[in-house]
């Protein structure tokens, strides 16, 4: 039994929704591993086909770690509704490495067209009236779920809101599979149903599982899972819940650039001093016959027969070409981040190492719009993650961390510079354009609850500042001061 039959069997799972995508996630992951059949290839040498293995910039690992990195970085800010929830949520963060969890899932993504993060809770007690559970001890994890072990049950244009997820777990040297299946139950909350199999070479035996480790009501609509993938249209197949990677659509481009720098790699070889030789010059003869030249040389070339005996051996050499070749590569790396959303001029080879634009790009380049676009998906992504993890950990956890009014603020430092924006936003507050409720929101990424509780805290203590230094009392007596004058003025009159 396959684990695609069981979910067919028991959860109504059609398996032709990953069946249209595998064939081109097959070519996705291998770009992305920087392997596939298109860097294996032969060349003749006149006698026999020698096997080459092309080199690879491994472009498409890194336009998916690039654009990891732009959208979320330690940059980043997750701002919860009050300061007791922001110090809890910072605390948790820091247990479960979040930060870093989120980005493997923008780059992995970008790479494989789709990702999913689940979150579960572990070491529950249940306690002896078998009613109530102890949580005093729990745990919460998040794990990352690559396109393979995703089994998506029910979704709409905008989510996926039932899923399976795989898992493979080695105990003694034995393979099993484990299967999670996130399910709205007739109350709408989400029950995890658990199923545990041994594997043997694929095939899939179920273990019976007692009760309470077998289902777990959530007691909540929260959903404990998340789908990451990028906001790009999915021209390779319709009415799918599955994404497209940053390349989807620029496989030839990826080739083209391999191309050149296989060139260029292979240049110095090639230009070698390049011998051809008449068949009859491979061997000789001194009682066996023996190997003139190695058999896998690419730099010798066997000729036909039918050469003079004038031609026996003719050599050629030729210039090295690479500043022209470094120059078409430079061409074909334009064209490849041109198609992946960078704009023009992101990559450069200088002939030793490929390096990055970094200069700050203006508000409307290809860079800043494509950055927004996906933005909007990944925000509701990372939304439901920190959304399943606060929950989890607040109902069966020792937190209890407010996500009401949670802010996602991504970096626009590479777009804009913070400095100029501020001091914008700073004179936008002094001529009355905008708060310094709304300035503080938009700087520093804080809900407004908390910008209002920060700016009343600041005038607090600089209210405690002036009484400190006796500035409500010189402010009075001057007060008095004038008020006497003026009457001694009147009284003169």
């Amino acid at each position: 039994m396959t684990l695609e039959k069981f979910l067919k069997d028991n959860y109504d799972y059609n398996p032709e929704i990953k069946s249209q995508v595998n064939s081109y996630y097959d070519v996705w992951k291998g770009w992305y591993q920087g392997d596939t059949k298109f860097h294996h290839y032969y060349i003749y040498n006149g006698n026999s086909n020698i096997k080459q293995q092309r080199y690879t910039m491994n472009m498409a690992k890194q336009i998916s770690e690039d654009w990891s990195d732009i959208l979320w970085s330690e940059k980043c800010k997750i701002s919860m509704a009050n300061d007791q929830s922001q110090q809890q949520f910072d605390e948790l963060t820091n247990k479960l490495n979040l930060y870093s969890t989120i980005n493997q899932l923008l780059e992995k993504s970008g790479a494989l067209g789709t990702e999913a993060s689940v979150t579960s809770v572990y070491d529950i007690i249940q306690n002896d009236d078998a009613m109530t559970l102890d949580v005093s001890e729990a745990k919460t994890r998040v794990d990352i779920v690559d396109f393979d072990w995703i089994f998506p049950l029910t979704w709409n244009n905008k989510e996926v809101i039932e899923c399976a997820f795989g898992s493979v777990e080695y105990i003694k040297g034995q393979r099993y599979v484990v299967l999670s299946v996130h399910k709205l139950n007739t109350q709408n909350n989400y029950v995890i149903i658990n199923h545990l199999f041994r594997d043997s070479n694929g095939n899939l035996t179920e273990i019976k599982m007692d009760d309470t480790t077998r289902e777990f009501d959530t007691k909540s609509n929260v959903k404990w899972f998340s789908i990451f993938k990028p906001l790009l249209t999915n021209n390779l197949f319709s009415n799918s819940p599955f994404g497209i990677p940053h390349f989807a659509n620029a496989i030839n481009n990826l080739m083209s650039v391999d191309i050149c720098f296989d060139a260029i790699k292979n240049e110095i070889n090639d230009g070698r001093k390049r011998t051809y030789v008449r068949a009859d010059m491979f061997n000789y003869d001194d009682g066996q016959q023996k190997l003139v030249f190695d058999p896998n040389d690419t730099t010798v070339y066997r000729l036909p027969n039918g050469a003079t005996k004038d031609d026996l051996i003719q050599t050629d050499s030729d210039i090295l070409r690479t500043d022209s070749q470094i120059g078409a590569l430079n061409t074909e790396l334009n064209l490849l981040g041109n198609q992946v959303g960078f704009g023009e001029n992101h990559y450069h080879f200088d002939g030793t190492n490929l390096s990055t634009a970094t200069a700050v790009v203006s508000s409307n380049s290809k860079l800043f719009r494509r950055k927004k676009k996906l933005e909007i998906g990944y925000e509701s992504a990372i939304r439901d993650l920190i959304n399943s993890v606060c929950y989890a950990s607040s109902t069966f956890g020792q937190y209890n961390i407010d996500t009401k009014d949670m802010v996602i603020q991504f970096d626009d430092s590479i777009i804009e510079d913070k400095e100029a924006e501020s001091a914008r936003a700073k004179g936008e507050v002094t001529i009355g354009l905008i708060s310094k409720v709304e300035y503080r929101m938009k700087i520093f990424g804080e809900s407004e609850e908390i910008a209002k509780q920060k700016i009343a805290d600041i005038q607090k203590e600089t209210l405690n500042i002036q009484d400190i230094l006796g500035l409500d009392n010189e402010n009075n007596q001057d007060n008095n001061n004038s008020n006497n004058n003026q009457n001694n003025k009147e009284n003169n009159k």
